[in-house]
């Protein structure tokens, strides 16, 4: 019935093309089915990626995705995939309702994970070489999109008390953008008094409404004007050009994550406490 991959090698060169990166404001999109693989038959290492295997037992490889694939601090998008379904059994198209999408762990073939929704009684199912549409969940894009851009303009004000003299010099390493433990982690430490100093600048920076645009940059360009490239800073394998997201006008970032349109956009942010430990300082944050 589905198009099964005994080993799950996935030796196809083919790529999935990432939409979301080129358009981040579409939330349907059509495209074609590659392969449809239970979750039994996929390698060791892309199983582990199954949080709930009760509520997710294919995963759906397209050569296209509108929707984000977990990464760079940000949850994957989840929504539904729907296509027509020709047998002769089936009374209503197939719809997979999707959990998560994963990079594997090997390849670049994207994993849409998560189950077929039961069509009157019948088995549903997706065929290779057919077309589906995808639907993102808007509300939740919204929501991934605006902690994603606050994180970064929250950064750009500590950032910019730093230029300032307000804060010591620091550098960033890492960030999470997840709703219930959003925060960017710096080396060097920020003084609990200036969290007051941080909320004002961040506010100044969300007023602005400066656009927010996404570019191409070569390596080069991305390491001379972006912001988080710490040390050992690497492009995807095969690829010359980097994705850069830009606050305009307050800075940039390299990024493959999904955003507002200006910065006004995200709403309110609240920073809400600065912890500080072995010579680094995490500063959290949430959205209103």
């Amino acid at each position: 019935m589905f198009q099964r991959v005994a080993t799950y090698a996935l030796k196809m060169a083919e790529r999935t093309q990432l939409v979301y990166q080129r358009d981040g404001e579409r939330l349907r999109h059509t495209a074609k089915i590659l392969s449809v693989v239970p979750v039994s038959a996929l390698t060791a290492p892309d199983q582990a990626l199954v949080k709930d295997a009760s509520d997710v037992e294919h995963a759906v490889i397209t050569d296209s995705t509108i929707f984000h694939v977990q990464g760079g601090g940000q949850l994957s998008d989840t929504g539904t995939m729907i296509s027509s379904n020709e047998a002769a059994t089936a009374k209503a198209d197939s719809t997979f309702e999707v959990k998560s999408v994963r990079q594997p762990a090997q390849g670049n073939q994207i994993l849409h994970f998560g189950r077929f929704l039961p069509v009157d009684g019948a088995t549903a199912r997706f065929d290779a070489g057919k077309e589906l549409q995808q639907h993102v969940d808007a509300e939740k894009r919204n929501l991934h999109s605006r902690l994603h851009t606050a994180g970064h303009v929250m950064s750009l004000a500590i950032h910019a008390l730093c230029r300032e003299g307000v804060l010591p010099p620091l550098t960033e390493v890492k960030a999470s953008h997840y709703p219930d433990s959003a925060a960017v982690v710096f080396n060097g430490s920020i003084d609990g008094k200036h969290k007051d100093a941080i909320q004002a600048k961040t506010d100044e920076f969300v007023r602005s409404a400066r656009p927010v645009k996404i570019h191409w940059w070569t390596m080069e360009e991305l390491l001379a004007k972006c912001h988080g490239t710490a040390e050992g800073f690497t492009l995807p394998e095969g690829e010359t050009m980097g994705r850069v997201v830009e606050m305009e006008g307050l800075g940039s970032y390299p990024c493959g994550g999904t955003h507002v349109q200006d910065c006004s956009q995200v709403g309110k942010i609240e920073v809400k406490k600065i912890a500080r430990s072995k010579g680094t300082s995490k500063v959290s944050y949430r959205v209103l």
